[in-house]
């Protein structure tokens, strides 16, 4: 890369940024500087706006000074040292307004201003843009979610527990826990690895009997987010839940969409992409990696992607947002911000052990100017008995298989988590990443940790034949099953697998996780309202998984698990239909895959030479 000029740094430290209903933010203004004097003129801004703690940023706020910009990061509403109230989300798009209003007419700055930032800070990308400020002239959000109900909060209908787990650790640095170390401490404890999933599997909360209660706005909208809004409402449609509804309203800005295959958010990240470009808004780049969250290493949970898996061709990521702010902030037309469309296809490696221990999985990068790339063929592959996964339909009139799911011995989350736990435990919000499918431990009487997830009774695999042609698939995945049930609510949860023969280093074989997806069978009609389940009754039921880009290569097996519980990932369904109830039952679940009830898994197979 060529070297920039860079410049000394200035901060002014908590300066009052006031918002319409009088409350006072507080932000960190970092200044390029020459003979101690920061420089004169106006600059364009980039803004960060973070509930984590302004100064725990100072490196991104003092770099983007360092190269010419006027930098500024924010603690958001009621978050350190800003003032109001906090409630995830809520307050956010008003709060990004006045802010980008106040800083877009700073004497230092020259009207334009650009956002960027990781999760939190790129759902407030998402939330300013609803209101479309004057000044906003470009975004950068990685890994944060267009819609709270649809990819975060819930997937599917299902309770996605990784915001819930994330309003605990947020409670515990609350100004309440500032001022009062106990109350951090309590929360701290709920939180921590095996008591959470305690807690987790206790759910539904109710208000006052969980340690959350001792800090009553966080408790409030840990109910109001997950235990009291279970259906699509209006609720959810607010600015600050569902910024896709509002996606007309975005200025006509360059956005640069970014996500790891392994992150929470892959889905909603390329629909956000997909979106826009479908509203003919120019200038949307694509960048997908084989990442977790907030994580640009090559080296994914148990896989190694290989030296073309980190941030090719920049230094760090943060250097690809500089190249990118310096094109639309500074109108640097030699700025090097790549092709509109960069994805690592993963797949192709060895299969060997490399010297850390991981797969040796690699892939390499597709650059293009569309996603999903031109020439997509979606192809079913149907279940047939046996478990057997096959291009061909079935020709057997009525065939089904049944397995009994027992909400006391859930299947463990492995692959995607966000929870950290087991073999992340030490890796916070990183998440897991893929893994080889065996049973974790989550709680005891849950699987037998180390036995692979396929052997369990209540795991359903069909898979192809060992391939004879290499198969490349790139875009979105759906799964479309005939189900029944004797249950009011079950869940139905799938996970596409591209399962490795056994070598030396792997003597079973590796069933490295490609993609997953989940529904509640009570949203199968839709999430406005829940339907319960007539006993006996068959649905079609369509799943959405996570898009992926993989090739499985020559003498490997594409497979798919089906099974009715993924925690903690997601919250355990009691088979009951009444989110509030806590008690249980068995439900015997059962999967059609006859002629008269065909159900498959849809492909979108890329062909190789395309």
């Amino acid at each position: 890369m060529s070297r920039k000029k860079t410049w000394d740094v200035i901060v002014a430290r908590d300066v009052v940024v006031p918002m319409r209903d009088g409350v006072n933010l507080v932000a960190d203004l970092y200044f390029p500087a020459a003979d101690g004097r920061p420089l004169e003129g106006k600059l364009p801004a980039v803004l960060q706006r973070t509930p984590y703690q302004k100064e725990s940023y100072e490196n991104m706020g003092s770099f983007f000074a360092k190269h010419g910009y006027l930098s500024v990061v924010q603690d958001c509403r009621g978050r350190f040292k800003s003032g109001g109230d906090f409630f995830p989300f809520r307050d956010e798009p008003q709060d990004g307004y006045d802010t980008i209003v106040w800083l877009a007419d700073h004497p230092s700055c020259n009207g334009k201003v650009g956002m960027y930032g990781c999760s939190h800070m790129a759902w407030v990308q998402f939330h300013a843009a609803t209101q479309n400020p004057p000044g906003l002239a470009t975004i950068i959000p990685y890994e944060g979610p267009i819609n709270a109900y649809h990819y975060s909060m819930r997937v599917g209908g299902a309770l996605h527990l990784g915001l819930l787990k994330w309003i605990l650790e947020t409670a515990i640095t609350s100004q309440e826990a500032q001022q009062n170390p106990a109350i951090g401490e309590a929360v701290r404890m709920m939180s921590s690895g095996q008591n959470f999933l305690n807690w987790a599997s206790r759910i539904p909360w109710k208000r006052g009997q969980t340690p959350l209660s001792i800090v009553p706005k966080y408790e409030d909208a840990a109910f109001q987010l997950y235990f009291e809004n279970y259906d699509y409402t209006d609720f959810w449609r607010q600015p600050g839940f569902a910024m896709d509804e509002y996606f007309e309203s975005f200025p006509e800005i360059p956005i640069l969409w970014v996500v790891g295959w392994y992150d929470w958010y892959p889905r909603t990240i390329i629909d956000g992409y997909q979106k826009m470009v479908k509203l003919q808004r120019e200038n949307q780049y694509l960048l997908v990696g084989p990442w977790t969250h907030n994580n640009f290493n090559s080296l994914c949970g148990d896989v190694n992607f290989g030296t073309a898996g980190t941030i090719h061709n920049y230094d760090d990521f943060l250097n690809l947002e500089l190249e990118w702010f310096d094109r639309w902030l500074k109108d640097d037309e030699n700025a090097n911000i790549g092709t509109p469309v960069k994805v690592f296809t993963m797949g192709g490696g060895g299969g060997k052990r490399d010297n850390t221990g991981r797969l040796q999985h690699s892939g390499e990068w597709h650059y293009g100017d569309i996603w999903p790339p031109k020439g997509i063929q979606p192809t079913p592959f149907y279940l047939h008995p046996d478990s057997l996964l096959s291009r061909e339909k079935p020709s057997q009139e009525s065939t089904e298989t049944t397995y009994t799911y027992d909400p006391r011995n859930t299947v463990s989350s492995n692959g995607r988590c966000i929870i950290p736990y087991g073999p992340a435990i030490e890796g916070g919000f990183s998440g897991m990443g893929p893994r080889d499918q065996i049973d974790l431990e989550t709680l005891p009487g849950h699987g037998i940790p180390g036995m692979p997830i396929a052997s369990r009774p209540d795991v359903l695999v069909f898979q192809t034949q060992p391939l004879t042609e290499k198969v490349r698939i790139a875009g979105n995945i759906k799964v479309i099953l005939w189900v029944s049930s004797d249950s009011p609510d079950t869940d139905f949860f799938v996970k596409l697998i591209d399962l490795y023969p056994p070598n030396l280093d792997y003597p079973t074989g590796y069933a490295f996780p490609v993609s997953e997806g989940i529904l509640r069978a009570r949203y199968r009609e839709g999430w406005e309202t829940s339907k319960p389940m007539e006993p006996g009754k068959a649905y079609q039921i369509e799943i959405l998984l996570e898009p992926s880009a993989n090739l499985f290569a020559v003498n490997h097996r594409i497979r798919i698990d089906i099974c009715s519980s993924n925690f903690p990932n997601f919250d355990i369904n009691r088979n009951t239909g009444d989110p509030n109830d806590r008690r249980w039952r068995l439900a015997e679940n059962t999967i059609h895959h006859g002629k008269d009830r065909a159900s498959c898994i849809v492909l979108p197979i890329y062909p190789l030479g395309s």
